[in-house]
């Protein structure tokens, strides 16, 4: 038996098959897998292509289940849209839709209760009781509620340059990184290509990625970002546990997305010290496997496997010598509407 994972997000669409055994037999990647950004069409054909390229390597034309987790999976109309032209593509015998929050949770909690944060290019939040009891942000963005992910941070990079050249905020080390990464010689230049529309999007979000070595440096402006990104992490996790009533319960909280890897330990023990402080038997857990793996795991549960540790070895090799090459924290760097 053999069964498909897929993750398909904003920027890319990974798809991995696996036998009963947890033993990954093939890999493919695909572009966006967010219906928001490209509509239905391109990003079914992306899926596909993912698809394709899994079960080819596995010498199949079709598993036995499938569980695709996809940004934009986000209210009712949506999982039947999606599972629609999902199915309609014929590499599952059995199809099931998630949203993504779910295989990301799936890929490193396992007390099969508490909450996941994703910051990647965007950010949403869920949680999930072992009742079956389930909640989610919106995920669409500020005007929702949400701050966080490339996109946002990017923005406050940008925000806090913009300050510090016209004298409404502090000076920042940000400033010269930031003309030195778009190329601009100075900060006229840059205001100019901003107005015009010279400088796309996902430039700006790359921006996040200046925002770590200037906090440990010790730039003022950077660090008051670090936190903020921190204080986020924690304030949807412990809303999520709440919501569930989990935030006095053994529980884990699971960080993922490029916004966690490239902020690292630093980032990461601040937003767990701000976790715990709300929900003290808590345990932050970043995955050491792609949500793709995640999506693995529900797919072999749905087929019946257990995913005891020795499906999970054979999984986290897997992710080590296929998945793991194809994923990057820059996977952060690029923009989405939908932030999962």
């Amino acid at each position: 038996m053999i069964v498909l994972g897929v993750d398909g997000g904003g920027s890319k669409t990974f798809a991995v098959t696996a036998d009963e055994r947890g033993r990954v037999l093939g890999f493919g990647r695909g572009g966006c897998g967010n219906y928001e950004s490209t509509g239905l069409e391109a990003a079914t054909g992306e899926i596909a292509r993912a698809c394709r390229g899994a079960l080819e390597a596995a010498g199949i034309a079709r598993a036995a289940a499938g569980c695709f987790g996809l940004a934009g999976a986000d209210f009712p109309q949506d999982f039947e849209m999606l599972g629609a032209a999902v199915r309609a593509l014929g590499v599952a015998d059995v199809v099931e839709i998630y949203n993504d929050t779910q295989v990301a949770f799936a890929a490193g909690g396992r007390r099969g209760c508490g909450a996941v944060v994703i910051m990647g290019s965007g950010m949403n939040a869920a949680g999930f009781a072992a009742d079956g009891r389930e909640c989610r942000l919106p995920g669409e963005g500020y005007l929702y509620g949400d701050w966080g992910g490339a996109g946002a941070i990017g923005a406050e990079v940008m925000h806090f340059v913009m300050r510090a050249h016209d004298g409404r905020g502090k000076s920042t080390a940000l400033t010269a990184m930031v003309l030195e990464r778009l190329g601009a010689a100075d900060m006229d230049e840059l205001t100019r290509g901003l107005y015009r529309g010279e400088i796309p999007e996902a430039a700006i979000a790359a921006l996040t990625l200046l925002v770590f070595p200037a906090a440990l440096a010790g730039d003022e402006v950077a660090r008051g970002i670090v936190e903020r990104i921190a204080d986020e992490t924690a304030s949807a996790a412990l809303a999520m546990l709440r919501r569930l009533g989990l935030e006095r319960e053994h529980c884990d909280v699971v960080l993922g997305g490029g916004v966690y890897k490239a902020g690292g330990r630093p980032l990461l023990d601040a937003a767990g010290e701000k976790i715990r402080a709300g929900a003290p038997h808590a345990e932050v857990v970043v995955p050491t496997v792609e949500p793709v793996i995640g999506a693995a795991i529900l797919a072999l549960e749905k087929a019946g496997v257990r995913a005891d540790d020795s499906v999970r070895v054979n999984l986290q090799q897997g992710n080590d010598f296929l998945v793991a090459p194809h994923a990057t924290p820059a996977e952060a760097e690029q923009p989405r509407p939908s932030a999962t």
